[in-house]
């Protein structure tokens, strides 16, 4: 199992976590809303209220997911993290 992380717009999460799973890139994916994220951009500090969407994959597919997300994400500079799951509960 694969955990791929990322951010967007609050409005724009449910689009993106419905796309990827119609297209089956993910066998499952939570929305976690935030208040407010800051960070630097253009050399100013500069906030957005998003989401952390948090999606579930087989290895074979966290590839394919992570472009897809690039792809398709909002986000001119998206962030988006592949993270290695060590150990998982069946």
């Amino acid at each position: 199992m694969q955990v791929v992380l990322t951010t967007c717009p609050i409005n724009e999460a449910e689009k993106l976590r419905e796309s990827l799973l119609k297209e089956k890139l993910a066998a499952c994916a939570l929305i976690i809303p935030m208040k407010e994220s800051k960070f630097l951009w253009e050399g100013k500090i500069d906030c957005a209220e998003e989401s952390l969407l948090v999606f579930k994959t087989q290895k074979k597919l966290a590839g394919k997911l992570f472009q897809r997300i690039k792809d398709i994400h909002p986000y001119d500079i998206p962030f988006i993290a592949e993270v290695d799951v060590k150990k998982v509960n069946e």
